[in-house]
């Protein structure tokens, strides 16, 4: 079987994408260009129109699939605003089965999309997936991140923007879950700038994609320890595994005290409000664990529980 992500799907759902959700702006970092020595640049996609990237994949996949009648996913959250979002806009009924654990803000923002919201019976990301995939019946299931649509649409769109904004890029730092944006990423730079590398970045508590290039095989479930970054946590899929192979150089882990600490610092010096998945990015790079020249951190949301934000506020010291 060939694993491949064509530059051409790219290409073809790009300018669906573009017509749907916003262009986030590719901000210089005085800060992180400090702290590496090198040039820092911060894609926004915390300030996306659902604060998340995983609008992008969803508003791909109605373009290219013809004849979607109802939609069902699993979602940590991003992904299922991200799909009630755009089946919204195209008047098609979505379910969206979350993790009991589901940060409030999150599960709030998929029902003000109009998406029925389903909590399963689980805490973590595998668990929830597998309750879900007993729920789809007729409906078409949409994953976060093993699906080619969602690939092209979350990583592939957003690496469009980045090389069109800004040329010579050395390194692009992901936050890594499935593995999905990456892969859509890499897919992009090996087409318009194959001397980049594409790091991407799990959690310490959740290292799915890490475990499984150690492992040589694809870790389809993770035992996820505590984690704020619930966006990249759970294992990989056997294609996004064997797609990441190919479109992603590395991958590296950062601590839950980096990702905290990352969240508070980026408010602190860039003022602005990120996620504990968006954080993991922002934490390789302060670790020195990813960057190198020209580097492009895509922020990957900003949805964050007030609760939570407030309880890392008082104990960042």
């Amino acid at each position: 079987m060939t694993y491949e992500i064509p530059y051409e799907l790219i290409e073809r759902v790009a300018p669906a994408v573009r017509a749907n959700v916003r262009r986030t702006p590719l901000l210089h970092s005085a800060w992180l260009s400090k702290v590496t020595g090198g040039e820092v640049w911060l894609k926004c996609e915390n300030l996306q129109i659902t604060h998340s990237f995983k609008v992008r994949g969803p508003f791909a996949k109605f373009a290219d699939v013809k004849g979607i009648k109802r939609v069902v996913a699993a979602s940590a959250g991003n992904h299922g605003q991200g799909l009630a979002y755009a089946a919204r806009a195209h008047g098609v009924p979505c379910t969206v089965i979350v993790p009991r654990t589901i940060p409030a803000v999150k599960e709030e923002k998929i029902r003000e999309f109009g998406a029925t919201v389903v909590k399963a019976p689980v805490d973590g990301y595998d668990d929830t997936e597998e309750f879900a995939k007993t729920q789809v019946g007729d409906a078409t299931w949409v994953s976060p991140f093993d699906d080619p649509h969602i690939m092209a649409g979350n990583g592939g769109t957003t690496a469009l923007e980045i090389i069109e904004d800004l040329r010579g890029i050395d390194t692009f730092v992901i936050p890594c879950g499935g593995g999905g944006v990456s892969i859509g990423v890499g897919a992009v730079a090996r087409a318009l700038c194959p001397g980049a590398k594409v790091i991407g970045v799990n959690s310490e508590a959740s290292p799915g994609m890490w475990l499984s290039r150690r492992d040589g095989r694809a870790h389809l479930k993770v035992e996820s320890k505590e984690t704020i970054a619930e966006g990249i946590e759970g294992g990989v899929a056997e294609t996004t595994y064997r797609l990441g192979l190919k479109y992603i150089d590395d991958v590296v882990c950062v601590s839950e005290a980096a990702i905290r600490r990352s969240v508070v610092d980026v408010l602190k010096h860039e003022g602005m409000l990120i996620e504990g998945s968006a954080a993991a990015a922002v934490a390789a790079v302060t670790e020195r664990k990813a960057a190198g020249g020209k580097t492009v951190v895509i922020l990957s949301g900003g949805n964050i529980d007030l609760s939570r934000l407030k309880e890392l506020l008082a104990t960042s010291g």
